[in-house]
């Protein structure tokens, strides 16, 4: 009788224990990364559903640009470069990347509604590379996020 007691309350333990300090635990760990964690979180699940494999995803020299938008929201871009294996097996070289999130203080809301790769054609890869002009990547997303103090714009040769 007393080895049944023991067994069921080692049941509700399990059962209910577990699965709470599993949910403690994922609260206060986001609660800790706070947006700019939420934002890397974020650009990282949304890069590896573009990948070919999506667990060889690796990002690499990222860094955040914070921009107010208004009085109530931030904007968190995450820009650099991400990496993963091609059908080969071989990790590609990586290609930039802007993730854009938007965190509203005063909602209490959270969300990332841009994440682009620079998926340009190699004649455009070619010419940027050469200083000839910039890639609609270029141009749009990282000129367009990815500027701030210690990152500036890239600039076609004229």
């Amino acid at each position: 009788m007393k080895f049944l007691k023991y067994l069921l309350i080692a049941v509700v333990v399990l059962v209910i224990g577990v699965p709470s300090l599993m949910a403690a635990g994922y609260y206060v760990r986001n609660k800790m990364a706070g947006p700019d964690g939420w934002a890397k979180d974020d650009a990282l699940k949304a890069l590896k559903a573009k990948m070919k494999d999506p667990d060889s995803t690796v990002i690499r020299s990222s860094y955040l640009v914070h921009k107010r938008k208004d009085s109530e929201t931030m904007e968190i871009v995450v820009c650099g470069i991400v990496d993963g294996k091609n059908g080969f097996g071989a990790y590609t070289g990586g290609t930039r990347f802007v993730s854009v999130s938007a965190d509203n203080e005063k909602l209490n809301t959270f969300d990332t509604y841009i994440v682009e790769m620079d998926e340009a054609s190699m004649q455009d890869k070619e010419a940027s590379r050469k200083g000839i002009s910039l890639t609609s990547f270029e141009e749009v997303y990282w000129n367009g996020y990815c500027v701030d103090a210690q990152h500036p714009a890239l600039a076609a040769k004229s």
